[in-house]
């Protein structure tokens, strides 16, 4: 896997799938979007959104448990601290040969450098939450995300 070329289209999918505004409305929209395209892939997943560290969204398909919820809250509290999607930190720590507790004081217990948290960057305000999911390959979990983003936000992500 290129890292450099992981991290660069993950700033761009970041600069790009920012909302005009972000409500519970919103929230279950874009979580209902998720558990379709999760279906459509045939994906056992479950899905947190946050907005304002209150929990407006959780869907748990049948096959999902307590497990798929602690990396949820792992994956949700590297974007909220760090203010980027999770698989950019798993980037930036691999980028740089660093390690999320020994160089980012990260306890690897309540933190997660893996895809499948994903910012809710509201523009002209900032980050005010975060969309999560858990259940599949770290990698996947991140595209799910992005492809559910790219069509609720009506964005194309073109290579160049």
């Amino acid at each position: 896997m290129d890292i450099k070329a992981l991290q660069k289209e993950i700033i761009k999918q970041e600069e790009l799938l920012r909302f005009e505004h972000f409500s519970n409305e919103d929230a279950l929209e874009v979580g209902m979007l998720l558990i379709k395209e999760a279906k459509k892939r045939n994906a056992v997943i479950a899905i947190d959104i946050i907005i304002n560290d209150y929990k407006v969204f959780r869907y748990g398909f049948s096959g999902t448990n307590k497990h798929n919820d602690m990396w949820l809250r792992r994956k949700m509290n590297t974007v909220q601290t760090v203010q980027k999607s999770s698989l950019h930190v798993y980037t930036l720590l691999q980028e740089r040969n660093q390690d999320l507790q020994k160089d980012w004081f990260l306890d690897p217990m309540e933190y997660a450098c893996m895809g499948g948290g994903f910012p809710i960057h509201v523009k002209g305000t900032g980050v005010i939450g975060c969309i999560g999911v858990s259940g599949l390959p770290h990698l996947e979990d991140h595209q799910l995300i992005v492809d559910t983003l790219c069509s609720y936000l009506k964005v194309t992500l073109t290579e160049q």
